[in-house]
């Protein structure tokens, strides 16, 4: 079992940032091939993001802390007018509307998917996941050859709010979370270095989140043994470290909405079939 699940821990360090939605993956791997309750998946793929969480951190800690330090530190008026201090408010606001917006939809989400996932037979799972990465394909359809000069300073409250529900229907498994928010900033006319950035970050909160709740909830994954846990978490987190800092890096371009279409397609194909011959 501990083969199996570090397995997965690679998967979601090696898939979280790129859109072909991370937690769909995982779930038909957990499913499907290992052979794991659907439930006790779900359980394990929000620990397995606040592995990658705590990579964004890391990767976009300049980001995170210093215009926060900068604004405590900042006694002059000088100061204050620095680049550093004036990312602090609209980064502030663009995290907290986004956050909002993400809690009024994940929430509801979550608790459907808790109480239902258990209740569903796995090819059903599969096939929910397979339509949705159909409809993954699709939003990334629409993001291609979009351009930009817009920066974080530019996004107002409202716009921030909106991406934040759009972050929070990526919880369904085959919607990819940062397919949904790089399409809209990128549509909107974000510059796709802000956008990247701002999609990573507006993450952290809604992950860290979500972890929270199901540990409140279900009392973690303790069918598991705690440093079991923090092993597959160091692994998702390892692993993202090095993939984002090549997606960062050297551009890796790929047309990721044909992926997402093809495989959700095989999936919901192959998935019809098995469900048709276990309905009496």
């Amino acid at each position: 079992m501990i083969i199996e699940l570090l397995i997965l821990a690679l998967m979601q360090g090696l898939l979280e940032y790129l859109p072909v939605s991370s937690e769909g993956q995982i779930l038909l791997a957990g499913v499907n091939v290992f052979f794991f309750d659907s439930a006790f998946v779900l359980s394990l793929i929000f620990w397995l993001h606040l592995g990658t969480a705590f990579t964004v951190i890391v990767f976009y800690h300049r980001d995170i802390f210093t215009p926060l330090y900068a604004r405590i530190r900042s006694s002059s008026e000088e100061a204050s007018d620095s680049e550093q201090t004036k990312l602090f408010g609209p980064l502030f606001v663009f995290v907290i509307a986004g956050t909002i917006g993400t809690v009024l939809i994940a929430l509801p989400l979550y608790f459907f998917l808790k109480n239902w996932v258990t209740y569903l037979m796995g090819s059903v799972v599969t096939l929910l996941v397979g339509i949705l990465l159909i409809a993954t394909g699709f939003v990334l359809y629409f993001q291609r050859g979009a351009k930009g000069d817009l920066t974080l300073g530019d996004i107002p409250f409202r716009e921030a709010f909106v991406i934040g529900l759009l972050q929070g229907i990526a919880v369904l498994p085959g919607i990819s979370r940062s397919a949904m928010t790089l399409t809209w900033l990128l549509v909107r006319g974000v510059n796709r270095e802000d956008a990247l950035r701002l999609s990573f970050l507006l993450s952290v909160p809604a992950t860290i989140g979500v972890v929270t709740l199901d540990f409140l909830i279900e009392g973690a994954v303790l069918i598991l043994p705690p440093f079991i846990l923090l092993a597959i978490i160091l692994v998702a987190f390892l692993t993202g470290l090095v993939t984002l800092t090549l997606l960062r890096y050297y551009a890796i371009r790929v047309p990721w909405w044909i992926f997402c279409l093809i495989l959700g397609i095989i999936v919901v194909g192959l998935t019809i079939p098995t469900i048709a011959f276990t309905i009496p």
